[in-house]
């Protein structure tokens, strides 16, 4: 692992159905294999979205900036108008 810090691992798994790709995740425990990997198990809440109303609602996050660099405005405008959308179908608000 020494150096090779900028070449971070991931799982991938490949799966013709949804419930393929649960059952690899859950049994999986990749930090036992790679150290940079985070330590954290299979959580059916989460994966059911108990805390954003059982995905009736989706959750949004929207970036302005990133402190170093500002988008240009068309790009602003767009997140605007991107943010109105979600607001007006009940996603965010």
């Amino acid at each position: 692992m020494e150096g090779q810090d900028s070449i971070l691992s991931v799982l991938g798994p490949l799966s013709s159905s949804l419930s393929g790709v649960k059952v690899f995740m859950k049994s999986q425990k990749p930090w036992l294999r790679d150290p940079l990997v985070s330590r954290k198990k299979w959580d059916e809440d989460e994966y059911q979205l108990i805390d954003h109303g059982g995905g009736k609602r989706m959750c949004f996050g929207i970036m302005w900036d990133d402190g170093n660099v500002v988008p240009h405005p068309p790009i602003i405008r767009g997140l605007e108008i991107t943010k109105k959308a979600l607001i007006t179908v009940g996603h965010i608000g």
